[in-house]
């Protein structure tokens, strides 16, 4: 990607023309003539992890395949404990079209479609948000909701005191260069920060359910994007029953994150009529991921910048 890119990524107008991307994707059927294999996962037994996830668009004339290594700590020389690359093919000819940078690719997605889906499930005059989490992905949840809702309040914890404070400073620094006057305060506790909110964002590695507020409005709308293990998971199993819990794939929510998500509605749900009442009703989106999110992205980004960067 080019510098530019990277910026225009981290714009709220990019995340909104492609959460409508997305939208129209799933309403025209594209997506539902992907072709998308089951991602493959192999782990070395020592916490190393090493991912593949193809998904072939005739409609969009592109395969693409996310290919990631993930070490559970740092590793001297390495950068993150993530690394990412995005290989692109054109599916008619099956000429290269570039490399995309994983990390860039995961990101803008993630705010793109927590905005499609909060766009779709939150009230209309959602004002307040709550994040629990500091890391990269509870900016891009900041970032996507505050594309699609006006935001008077974001209330953030972490438990890491530092971290919380510096991402609060990060979100009032961005909307602040959108011009919005978003008052963000930095709460003591998960409890603190989801009291009474319209929408709460959940991006934590946390392998027990957070300590929610017992007064969730009726009508809130939950972003999990974090933790989604049989053994792990952010939500309490409570929660996900008592709501309508909404994922990108169904087979591959029960097989990562457990028969609780057996009666998950999928993204297309957002795009019928079924969709008309969620805003009075308590949605969950419980993210585990799908290569054809990843794969409408790259079709974004090479729309957008005609030289992606090939990494080597």
């Amino acid at each position: 990607m080019t510098a530019t890119a990277t910026e225009l990524t981290s714009s709220a107008r990019f995340v909104r023309s492609l959460a409508e991307a997305m939208g129209e994707a799933l309403c025209s059927g594209s997506v539902a003539r992907m072709l998308v294999p089951p991602r493959e996962t192999i782990e070395d037994g020592a916490g190393a992890k090493f991912i593949s996830m193809p998904a072939v668009s005739p409609d969009h004339d592109l395969y693409i395949n996310k290919v990631a290594t993930i070490v559970a700590a740092p590793v001297a020389g390495r950068g993150a404990t993530v690394t990412a690359r995005v290989p692109t093919f054109s599916f008619s000819t099956g000429r290269h079209l570039g490399t995309l940078d994983g990390e860039t690719v995961t990101n803008v997605k993630c705010a793109a479609v927590t905005a499609l889906v909060t766009d779709r499930c939150a009230v209309r005059d959602s004002r307040v948000l709550g994040i629990i989490g500091s890391g990269v992905q509870a900016r891009q949840q900041f970032l996507g909701v505050s594309a699609v809702r006006d935001l008077a309040e974001v209330r953030v914890f972490s438990r890491d005191a530092r971290r919380a404070t510096a991402f609060a400073r990060d979100i009032a620094t961005m909307a602040s260069a959108a011009g919005s006057g978003v008052e963000v305060v930095v709460c003591d506790s998960a409890e603190e920060a989801s009291r009474g909110v319209d929408i709460l964002s959940t991006a934590t590695t946390s392998a027990a359910p957070l300590s929610l507020s017992a007064d969730l409005p009726a009508h809130v709308h939950i972003n999990c994007m974090g933790a989604h293990t049989t053994e792990s998971r952010e939500l309490p199993a409570e929660l996900l029953r008592t709501s309508v819990v909404i994922v990108e794939d169904l087979a591959t929510a029960v097989a990562e994150a457990g028969e609780s998500h057996a009666a998950a509605a999928e993204l297309d749900v957002l795009t019928g009529p079924a969709s008309a009442g969620f805003a009075q009703r308590r949605t969950v989106f419980a993210s585990t991921g799908c290569a054809y999110l990843d794969l409408i992205t790259c079709a974004h980004l090479l729309n957008h910048d005609a030289s992606p960067t090939t990494h080597g």
